[in-house]
């Protein structure tokens, strides 16, 4: 199988890195800008089960008819990617975090083309090519139109040998929704407080993390939305399990990067606008987040 992964961040460094040990022919998609990649050809996995893992994989510039796409980028990055998805015959599996990249790319490609992974894998992007492995948690990886192809299940298997546990689902969307509610609720707060996921248990954080979370999940059930697990008890165990660990958008906010508080909360606050809904948490925590970005 030939294998595109788009975005040399945390995740696309972690899959491009493990996939790599697998009988697969693997490429990441890059930049011109990233001229150091380019030429080196080497990436760097940190940490994995006690163990630095680097690789030397080939780094491309445009798409070479892969078999799959695993798109990695920031859900901000998505727009300029549409046209060379769009040129492409191959399916998509999206690593985004968020609503809005499944929605964008399910109108724009066509549910046929687009399958999405949600993961609690902890990684955290050191430089470009270069990952840290933060932790293990659920993989679910399954295709918008709800048929489990046997393109995806052989792309489950290779994710599974890689190292990744991985549960092949037939309702992707409602993995989606969950971990979007979960980001919605631990991400802007811990990032805005500017503490690690551990402290979310003080009281006076932890009310507005549950405030959030009640809202959230509240919008998802009201649209129809079937989650397939509840999401107070799994951001429980996420700040249990991740304790020491700095989400993804304080990561942002210290490094001086784009967050991605639009594409979690500011689109949960935009389908409720539509559906009439209550936002108000959310909307908070949109303007909180602003008010310290860049």
């Amino acid at each position: 199988m030939k294998i595109t992964v788009i975005g040399p961040g945390a995740i696309g460094t972690l899959l491009a890195t493990l996939l790599s040990n697998t009988n697969v022919e693997i490429s990441l998609l890059v930049k011109p800008k990233h001229k150091e990649l380019l030429q080196d050809g080497k990436i760097i996995l940190n940490n994995f089960n006690g163990r630095r893992l680097e690789k030397k994989i080939t780094i491309v510039t445009e798409l070479d008819n892969p078999e799959w796409i695993i798109l990695a980028v920031k859900s901000y990055d998505v727009d300029s990617l549409i046209e060379l998805l769009g040129n492409s015959n191959a399916p998509i599996l999206c690593c985004q975090n968020g609503i809005k990249t499944y929605l964008q790319l399910t109108k724009k490609i066509g549910k046929d083309r687009i399958a999405y992974m949600v993961t609690g894998i902890g990684s955290s992007k050191i430089e470009t090519g270069e990952a840290e492995f933060r932790g293990s948690g659920f993989t679910f990886i399954g295709e918008a139109s709800g048929i489990a192809s046997t393109r995806l299940i052989n792309l489950s298997k290779l994710i599974r040998t890689s190292g990744i546990t991985c549960e092949v689902v037939n309702d992707v969307l409602s993995y989606v929704w969950l971990k979007t509610i979960i980001n919605s609720s631990i991400n802007p707060v811990a990032a805005y407080a500017k503490v690690i996921n551990g402290d979310l248990r003080r009281p006076e954080l932890n009310k507005i993390v549950r405030k959030i979370c009640i809202e959230s999940t509240k919008i998802s059930t009201e649209i129809g939305i079937n989650l397939p697990l509840e999401p107070w008890s799994e951001i429980e165990k996420i700040i249990r399990n991740t304790a020491e660990n700095k989400c993804s958008m304080l990561q942002d906010l210290e490094n001086r990067r784009q967050t991605e508080i639009d594409a979690i909360n500011g689109e949960i606050a935009r389908i409720a606008d539509s559906n009439g809904l209550d936002a108000t948490y959310n909307k908070e925590y949109i303007e909180k987040i602003k008010s310290v970005s860049n």
